[in-house]
């Protein structure tokens, strides 16, 4: 049985010390991007494959020490406003846990906003070039539907969301889908049988319609009969519109929780309110929490071990990395009362 090819074996028909092959086969910044070409062409060709016992003996003991600088990770804001993004809840905690994330691996996440004066997509890509970032997140767009022309030759990128259609890129977010079918689910077991949804297109769109296949999944898949009224969410019309749709509970999101008790409906005496995006920790409102902070953090992970792997550019195969919601009981909702 042949015997495994080392890092030294590699060294030496490289010519290059073996923490050199450690490094550009982690296709570390530290090195240029001809060493580590030349390190794992050499790998390559002598047939190298890492031994699975010591990478999990030297991911081990990453975790037991305090991590060094490695290099730094771009987040790039897109948004005419560059503190409106951060007003969305998710977004915030998606930025939030991608810098936890970030600093336990000895990355640091710096922002580069687009609209700011004098910036734009090329000088942004000189930038990153000649600072040696290789890895950029873009988290989610002003609108969905958004096409980036951008150069993503050389850098290991990762989106956060459905907004970016273009390119494809690797997408780590929320699976909307199962978070729909949990809130139907935990409203079915409450009791809820007429059901309203204030879910207009854009936010739809902005999830990949997978508001809409969850809401029809639990449609088709429900023993028990239920009844979803679309209503409008046009402000003062949206109270009318509950009063006289006689549903037992919105679903909806915090905006319109603020506007149904701006015009006067009172939640939950009234009618029962659920968020299908609940900020953390709430104790009040009632819905699904998203874990938008881990999304964050498995953004990162995924991205460094892109980083790691030099799987760089845009892939011919798109994966999406989604993370469950929970339930957040909340005290919004009190379930209705039927006479047997």
């Amino acid at each position: 049985m042949p015997s495994r090819v080392t890092i030294r074996d590699i060294a030496a028909k490289a010519g290059v010390h073996f923490t050199t092959v450690g490094l550009a086969l982690r296709n570390s910044p530290r090195l240029s991007a001809e060493t580590r070409a030349k390190v794992r062409a050499v790998a390559e060709k002598l047939g190298y494959r890492p031994d699975p016992m010591l990478s999990a003996l030297n991911a081990y003991r990453q975790t037991k020490r305090r991590p060094q600088f490695q290099a730094t990770i771009a987040w790039i804001n897109n948004w005419p406003d560059r503190e409106e993004p951060y007003h969305n809840t998710d977004v915030f905690e998606y930025h939030q846990g991608a810098l936890k994330r970030a600093k336990e691996l000895g990355y640091a996440l710096e922002e580069f906003w687009l609209r700011e004066k004098g910036m734009s997509l090329s000088k942004l890509r000189r930038i990153l070039k000649a600072r040696n970032i290789q890895g950029v997140i873009i988290p989610p767009q002003p609108a969905p539907n958004t096409e980036f022309d951008f150069d993503f030759a050389g850098l290991s990128a990762v989106a956060l969301g459905y907004t970016l259609k273009s390119p494809s890129l690797h997408v780590v977010t929320n699976h909307q889908f199962r978070t729909m079918l949990l809130m139907i689910t935990r409203l079915k077991e409450l009791g809820f049988r007429r059901i309203g949804l204030v879910i207009g297109r854009d936010w739809n769109e902005r999830v990949g319609l997978n508001w809409l296949g969850g809401l029809l999944a639990s449609r088709e898949t429900s023993a028990v009969p239920l009844e979803f009224v679309h209503l409008s969410p046009r402000n003062s019309d949206l109270a009318a519109h509950v009063r006289e749709s006689r549903v037992e509970i919105v679903v909806s999101h915090r905006q319109v929780y603020e506007d149904m008790r701006k015009f006067g409906l009172r939640i939950p005496e009234e009618v029962s309110f659920a968020n299908l995006s609940v900020e953390y920790h709430s104790r009040h409102i009632s819905g699904t929490y998203q874990n938008s902070s881990m999304v964050g953090q498995k953004a990162v992970d995924l991205l460094v071990t892109m980083l790691h792997h030099g799987e760089t550019g845009i892939p011919l195969m798109a994966n999406h990395l989604l993370v469950d919601s929970v339930w957040n009981p909340g005290t919004t909702i009190r379930s209705p009362i039927r006479v047997a």
